[in-house]
């Protein structure tokens, strides 16, 4: 498209270079002879003649490359494209790539792109048949205008075709570049393990941690006032002393395994197991560990207290 402007821009100086080499090879003709020096001066001539002409849709064309790639990823000057590397005369990897999805996409791409032209090509020229057989009848400069007219027309819209299967082949080469640039499950898993740490290294840790604070909670079951269960599922452990304390402390609490093993503390150490259903359920979830109870709790756990008071002989009003 970019060469299709510069060739309108520049269709004038086209023309008349054209005109100006045509007019200078009748002129020479008259008088050629054919010697070498002569031959020369003609193939000069007419490639000055060509590249006039062809000078402009090429420099149209390459600023056009040179400004898309700009756009897409900013001025990048590079030499590594340039370097030999032995993996391109592999014959496996040639196959590879030819094979790819990539490869495969190439293929079809470059036969669409051929299909598509030939039909816009077939259709535009099979209209205007008619129009061309009739060229044939005027001045030469007269079908030299038709036919420049026609080749236009048939180019715009060669060239929009291509724009639409370029569209296509940016979509595609965007996802396929960003599908490049994402990690694989095991790279991302190395990448986390960097990070992160391996979490089975982590897991483990983080199970000695939670051995460490369990082993150090049923550490302070002996000293706990009472303990109030559920029989069969909830066990928390109560300090409470008048001078010391304001209101009673949860020093240890736990469900089934866990409240199994702060009752046998409790046995081992002596501290009164008190059961009490609804209570231990209230305060397992309502009470933190090494805080006070809630003072909704206050009237029920003072009962409890003081019951384990009298029956250990330690009744304080």
């Amino acid at each position: 498209m970019g060469g299709l402007a510069a060739l309108r821009l520049g269709w004038g100086g086209a023309l008349e270079a054209a005109r100006e080499g045509a007019v200078w090879c009748l002129r020479e003709c008259a008088v050629w002879r054919p010697t070498i020096g002569a031959t020369t001066t003609v193939i000069h001539a007419a490639f000055a003649v060509g590249l006039r002409m062809a000078l402009p849709v090429t420099a149209g064309a390459c600023a056009a490359a040179l400004a898309a790639n700009f756009a897409q990823s900013g001025f990048l000057v590079s030499a590594e494209p340039l370097g030999f590397k032995w993996n391109r005369l592999s014959i496996a990897q040639g196959l590879q790539r030819i094979f790819s999805r990539r490869g495969a996409f190439s293929v079809v791409r470059a036969l669409v792109k051929k299909v598509l032209v030939l039909a816009v090509a077939f259709g535009y020229v099979r209209g205007r048949w008619e129009n061309l057989l009739e060229l044939s009848g005027g001045t030469a400069l007269a079908a030299a205008g038709g036919v420049g007219w026609l080749l236009w027309g048939l180019l715009i819209r060669v060239a929009g075709v291509m724009a639409v299967v370029a569209a296509a082949d940016y979509i595609f080469q965007r996802q396929e570049h960003e599908k490049g640039l994402r990690m694989t499950r095991h790279e991302l898993k190395d990448e986390h393990k960097r990070t992160e740490g391996d979490p089975l290294v982590r897991s483990r840790f983080r199970e000695r941690q939670r051995a460490v604070a369990r082993h150090r909670m049923l550490e302070q079951v002996k000293r706990a006032t009472v303990v109030v269960t559920n029989p069969i599922e909830y066990a928390v452990a109560l300090r409470y002393d008048a001078e010391g304390l304001p209101a009673p402390v949860v020093v240890a609490k736990g469900r089934r395994l866990l409240a199994e093993r702060i009752k046998a503390q409790a046995e081992r150490y002596g501290v009164p197991v008190a059961p009490s259903p609804d209570l231990a359920r209230a305060l397992y979830y309502s009470a933190g560990l090494g805080r006070q109870i809630p003072p909704e709790l206050y009237q029920a756990v003072a009962e409890i207290i003081a019951f384990v008071y009298r029956m250990t002989g330690r009744y304080r009003s």
